[in-house]
């Protein structure tokens, strides 16, 4: 599982604040950075594994990165599992943690028993067509164009950017507060980091996918954010979506009455909609 690149930053923003010494190349993982990581694992090496300690410090700067994010883990109460130096999904999602620490000041709330919010100040009808049909009128129709707080990157085309979307006119007003609230928690690079600009589509006439009835992308009330990392019969395990970093995301979409189809049925957390289950 890779180690990402923020990973050594953050790291090495600790070395500097334990008073290891300073950073000569911020961002990189070089000599000066695995001699500081010895260092410190060195005087820290009681907390290792037994069974890895010498694997740990007689390893590469890598296996050091990853059991000194491990050793911050725990400092902060977090639990990454045996302070090994492997970097795996316990290490990865400790490591989300950590980051949300360090941008909040306190650990992320509990999430994965979670309930979605039972809000819906906007009246969203239930997700059934006659129902859709009543409040929202004929699918493709009542469409509007919306400017968007932050720019897009088409998922199937990074390179293409994004600064208007096409959503029912119903929902539009409650889309741009939902996104300039996510613009004001996370940042741009926030936003960018957690590929919260990576769009999966919005209105999109179609059939529902392993279904019959018309999707809710049909009425231009559902949006898709990193299909890639998000996948439809992806769970929990998989989906970046569920992480503790986009709770945030979730209580904004939630306070506006809108449903994640991941966190209420734990499969396309790629998707939320204006409607109700």
């Amino acid at each position: 599982m890779p180690i990402p690149d923020s990973a050594i930053t953050l790291a090495q923003k600790y070395l500097v604040k334990s008073g290891a010494g300073p950073i000569v190349n911020p961002g990189s993982l070089d000599p000066q950075t695995v001699d500081l990581l010895s260092t410190v694992l060195e005087q820290r090496k009681a907390e290792l594994s037994g069974k890895q300690r010498a694997k740990i410090l007689d390893g590469d700067g890598r296996r050091k990165l990853t059991a000194y994010v491990q050793l911050l883990a725990h400092d902060r109460g977090i639990d990454p599992g045996v302070v090994d130096g492997l970097w795996g999904p316990g290490t990865r999602n400790a490591y989300e943690d950590l980051v949300y620490f360090e941008a909040n000041g306190t650990l992320p709330p509990a999430w994965r028993d979670d309930a979605p919010s039972g809000a819906n100040p906007n009246g969203w009808p239930l997700e059934r067509e006659s129902k859709l049909m009543a409040f929202y009128g004929p699918v493709g129709e009542n469409q509007t164009s919306i400017a968007l707080p932050y720019t897009h990157f088409i998922a199937w085309e990074m390179s293409s950017k994004v600064n208007k979307m096409t959503v029912h006119k119903k929902v539009a007003a409650s889309v741009q507060r939902v996104l300039k609230k996510t613009l004001d928690h996370y940042g741009a690079d926030g936003i960018h980091d957690l590929r919260l600009d990576v769009w999966g589509g919005s209105l999109n006439v179609r059939r529902k996918r392993g279904g019959s009835g018309w999707s809710t992308h049909a009425w231009g009330i559902a949006i898709d954010y990193d299909p890639d990392n998000n996948q439809l019969k992806w769970g929990r395990d998989r989906a970046t979506l569920a992480r503790p970093a986009y709770q945030a995301w979730w209580g904004f979409w939630e306070a506006e009455g809108w449903l994640s189809l991941g966190r209420a049925r734990n499969f396309d957390w790629m998707h939320v909609q204006a409607a109700r289950l």
